[in-house]
């Protein structure tokens, strides 16, 4: 990934505003407006403006003029945030409390708790594996999931990097209660659980740094991007941080989504930890949420659409350290990926209305079937694979016995074939077996 070029020094802006007249304001005021409304950062405005010309420096100085007057600064001691709520920021905000307030009404179209089970673990798995992922975790998501659902131990570091982060998220969903204070203790044990036998030195998980040793690199060519502050300063400003996340600016409303992202980023700069930085900062964006009763999230791999932008990550947060820690634009990149995991969900429901369909369908015509067993059922006539009983148990989180007897209850109906592999019982459809619908 190119480094983006760090905007020019204040000072020299300074000097130029200073010598520039009502003229060049007037000349400049419709690229101003152009870099203020998408807020682009100085690196992006040599592409944007290529054929046109123009004074750069004057056109940053302008923009940050106006951002200065329009900035909400987040304080703590020795480092403040600066914050720009633009129409586009409270348009995206407005539109995922409607969407998620109104129409979103996916638990409602769950035929049983049973299924509706099934599909939060199952958003939990992309999550888990999506985070993982982006910390460079080799393993596929097929391979993740059937690893998760049948409760196998993990093989390689990737895959224990997946079961952490898939613990961890569980950890919070179960709980995480209503206006939950952030602690250093709190932030401690997440660490702990996402690292667990992932770190190089056991030592490291669940503690924080204590040497300038750790700095971030470009993963494909290893050009230093970030070295984060002094690990003497880590205790003062994450009390900070818990401090920010527990009140809040008193001068302004901040909205939770907002202060969410702000506790993923501050986590990033400080780079409290040895490694799992990342990691840990997901994970309390997602606890944030979830304490402040935006409980819909639970549904929504926001991990998934970040891994499908990893250099627009990574340039997110570049942009806003480089530019006096102005996380407009951290912000702004997380707010589209959020808008994209909640709209691959909203397709996800419109599917799931069909299937649910089938479900209810097949145990009309079928009534010796329960809704999971009916369930069971549409799933491997559409995937053909196998089925344990410790997915069962894992998919629907029920009890060992429960999920034994759903199954052996279909290989007795005739439904699936029952075969052992090792010391477990394995089940395939009985493709012979006609289930009407």
């Amino acid at each position: 990934m190119r480094i983006p070029e760090k905007p020019p020094d204040d000072e020299e802006i300074h000097q130029l505003l200073g010598q520039s007249d009502i003229k060049s304001i007037e000349e400049l005021r419709p690229f101003i407006d152009i870099v203020n409304s998408k807020y682009l950062h100085w690196d992006e405005l040599p592409m944007r403006f290529k054929d046109i010309e123009l004074n750069p420096k004057l056109l940053w100085g302008y923009a940050r003029l106006f951002r200065e007057f329009n900035n909400r600064p987040i304080r703590m001691d020795g480092l403040t945030l600066r914050y720009v709520q633009t129409p586009l920021i409270e348009k995206a905000l407005h539109d995922l409390d409607m969407r998620v307030g109104g129409k979103f009404d996916f638990e409602s179209q769950m035929p049983s708790v049973a299924l509706k089970r099934k599909y939060l673990v199952n958003s939990l798995m992309e999550e888990a594996i999506a985070s993982s992922q982006l910390e460079g975790a080799a393993t596929t998501r097929v391979v993740a999931k059937q690893m998760l659902r049948e409760k196998r131990k993990p093989r390689t570091l990737s895959e224990q990097m997946i079961l952490n982060n898939y613990i961890t998220m569980m950890y919070i969903k179960d709980n995480t209660e209503t206006n939950q204070p952030l602690t250093l203790e709190f932030i401690l044990n997440i660490h702990k659980k996402i690292t667990n036998n992932t770190l190089e030195n056991k030592e490291y998980e669940g503690t924080f740094r204590t040497d300038n040793e750790v700095k971030v690199y470009s993963r494909d060519e290893g050009q230093l991007l970030y070295e984060p502050p002094d690990h003497n300063s880590i205790n003062e400003l994450l009390n900070q941080v818990c401090n920010f996340a527990n009140t809040g600016p008193t001068e302004f409303y901040l909205h939770p989504i907002v202060k969410a992202i702000v506790l993923h980023y501050m986590i990033g700069y400080i780079h409290p930890f040895n490694d799992g930085n990342g990691r840990t900062a997901r994970a309390l964006f997602y606890w944030y949420l979830i304490s402040q009763k935006y409980n819909w999230l639970e549904y929504v791999a926001v991990s998934t659409a970040i891994k499908n932008a990893p250099s627009k990550y990574t340039r997110a947060y570049i942009y806003s350290e480089t530019d006096h820690n102005d996380i407009t634009y951290f912000v702004n990149f997380n707010l589209k990926q959020l808008d994209i995991a909640l709209r691959s969900f909203e397709k996800y429901i419109e599917k799931t209305k069909s299937e649910n369909k089938k479900i209810i369908e097949t145990i009309k015509n079928n009534p010796d079937l329960n809704l999971r067993q009916a369930d069971v059922i549409t799933t491997l006539t559409k995937n053909e694979r196998l089925i344990t009983v410790n997915e069962m148990q894992e998919r629907y989180k029920i009890t060992y016995q429960t999920a034994r007897t759903d199954l052996l209850g279909l290989a007795k109906l005739g439904y699936l074939h029952k075969h052992t592999r090792g010391k477990q019982f394995i089940f395939f459809l009985d493709k012979d077996k006609c289930i009407e619908q």
